[in-house]
């Protein structure tokens, strides 16, 4: 795509919704969507959260990480994304919905927070997530940072730091956004 620039991509995905768009995540809070073709000319900023994506001093470890589209995208135009925010320092997974007037556009009030974790340092936040044929929710947790994993939460089975956790995002439990199936 010799027409676009990005800066910091750490992403790029399709919603496979029969569409031809491709979505590229940019680490500072930014997802652009455009034809996937390479002579494309035109792009359209699909989200926009800088103005609550964290990634402080520049460290390169935080910000948008994964973005994941629901298995049923067409019908009801959700998607997932993973981010960090401060106070405390933690990953977000919020779930976002299409402007039902515009593909190329989210309805950036949409959002609606599924889980967050706590992260107890700057670096190893992880990021990714996606949807597995099972229709569930894949979403990797870092160990939690800091040179060696210091904490030891790669190897803690008490925490959800170092995982991969699998959740249903279309059912929920008491006193949660989502079930564990």
């Amino acid at each position: 795509f010799p027409n676009f620039t990005f800066t910091n991509p750490v992403g790029i995905y399709h919603a496979e919704d029969g569409s031809n768009l491709l979505f590229v995540i940019e680490q500072l809070g930014r997802i652009y969507v455009f034809e996937n073709t390479p002579s494309a000319s035109e792009r359209y900023v699909f989200l926009d959260i800088r103005n609550i994506v964290d990634q402080g001093n520049g460290y390169t470890e935080e910000g948008l990480l994964g973005l994941a589209f629901h298995p049923n995208y067409n019908e009801n135009g959700y998607f997932y994304i993973n981010y960090t925010r401060y106070g405390p320092r933690r990953n977000v997974i919020a779930r976002y919905q299409v402007n039902e007037n515009n593909p190329n556009q989210a309805d950036d009030g949409s959002s609606f927070i599924i889980t967050e974790l706590n992260q107890p340092y700057y670096n190893h936040n992880g990021g990714q997530l996606g949807f597995g044929s099972d229709g569930f929710l894949y979403i990797s947790f870092g160990d939690g940072g800091g040179a060696g994993d210091p904490d030891q939460n790669g190897q803690d089975l008490n925490t959800l730091l170092g995982t991969i956790i699998r959740i249903d995002v279309d059912n929920t439990d008491p006193g949660f956004n989502y079930r564990v199936p």
